[in-house]
């Protein structure tokens, strides 16, 4: 179903609803689906790679980290984690402006400074916490935030024991039981941002073998500590006893990424009726886009063998008409030709001007 995020019925709003109607009119089913009938998205291998976001007006990356108690043992890890918007949470000058602007802004405060999310049911929007020097509210969504148990124990995918403090292993930080975590924070409608993980769950996304950590952050292959050294506490582990085990990076991906964003769309192409048909399907565990101002513009051209555009269609959509999970978007182009042409662009409400994101060539059999 199309979403319709508005309550009033404004110019603009009656404006989305018409190409809503006009996008819900190209959705099509795949692999013998009824119209309108969800399809599983299928399994893909994603290739996750250091991110490389598009500069927005943000941080670049959290400062002053050689203060951070974590990080005299956890480095690298902090450093990844130190350039995402989790960090970046409560400093971000973005969420700081448009703060100012809410009549009750201490609404926004729990999931941009969260108390330890082990400390209530996981899944439930989270409580602010208070401020201290040990966790101020500058570290965002910290370490504590996702790691602290109620115990006072750190909690991880392993439990390794520690001279620097108590370890235990949690099922919320193996990649099967992690997206408990992410729920409590992105299953939320506020302000801008739409609550997409709703849609992960409606559409058991966990039963298909999916997760958010699965999508959104690269594995590695690494020692979970640093060895004693310059930036290390005398607690820290020695060299040698840093086990390299397989895990997550903490570096984000995010649309902000063109090569990231390019990985949300499965594209193909055939011949049908004298026209080409380019569809466009959603393979990501939710709708998109997830942000209202966002939108994404598709231009299809079909080229003779001389690189000649015979014809060519435009396709958008936003969040007040998005393309739902497991969906597909059907661009018919009334020309047959050698090749298939699919531009797209990103539009960001926080960017002076769109961003490419996909361009490529394919075709018109292509699977």
């Amino acid at each position: 179903m199309l979403y319709d995020g508005s309550r009033a019925m404004r110019p603009t709003t009656i404006a989305a609803i018409l190409l809503g109607a006009a996008i819900a009119s190209a959705l099509v089913p795949q692999d013998g689906a009824k119209p309108g009938e969800a399809q599983p998205a299928p399994q893909k291998t994603l290739v996750l790679k250091t991110p490389q976001p598009v500069p927005d007006g943000r941080i670049a990356k959290l400062e002053n980290l050689g203060s951070y108690a974590c990080a005299q043992c956890h480095l690298e890890v902090a450093n990844e984690w130190a350039t995402t918007t989790h960090a970046l949470s409560w400093l971000d000058p973005l969420y700081r402006e448009a703060l100012a602007e809410k009549s009750r802004p201490e609404a926004c405060h729990g999931c941009h400074i969260p108390k330890p999310l082990h400390l209530g049911k996981l899944g439930e929007q989270p409580q602010a916490r208070a401020e201290s020097k040990e966790d101020p509210w500058e570290h965002g969504i910290s370490c504590e935030s996702c790691h602290l148990g109620p115990d006072g124990a750190i909690l991880g995918p392993w439990g390794h024991a520690t001279p620097a403090h108590v370890s235990k292993r949690s099922a919320s930080m193996v990649e099967e039981g992690s997206t408990e975590l992410c729920l409590s924070c992105h299953k939320v409608n506020v302000g801008p941002v739409i609550g997409i993980a709703k849609d992960f769950v409606s559409s058991n996304q966990s039963g298909r073998g999916r997760s958010c950590v699965g999508c959104h952050w690269a594995p590695v292959e690494r020692s979970w500590a640093n060895p004693a050294g310059p930036t290390a506490e005398a607690s820290a582990p020695a060299a040698g006893e840093v086990p390299v085990r397989k895990g997550r990076s903490h570096a984000t991906q995010t649309p902000r990424d063109p090569a990231f964003l390019r990985q949300a769309f499965e594209v193909s192409a055939r011949v049908e009726g004298g026209k080409t048909l380019i569809t466009l399907r959603n393979a990501t565990g939710h709708r998109v886009p997830g942000l209202i101002g966002r939108s994404f513009d598709f231009s299809a051209s079909v080229l003779d063998a001389g690189g000649k555009t015979l014809a060519e269609k435009q396709q958008s959509f936003d969040t007040r008409a998005h393309l739902p999970v497991d969906k597909s978007i059907e661009i018919a182009v009334a020309a047959v030709g050698a090749q298939v042409r699919l531009v797209g662009m990103h539009n960001d409400p926080r960017l002076e001007k769109p961003v490419l994101f996909m361009d490529l060539k394919l075709d018109a059999a292509d699977k």
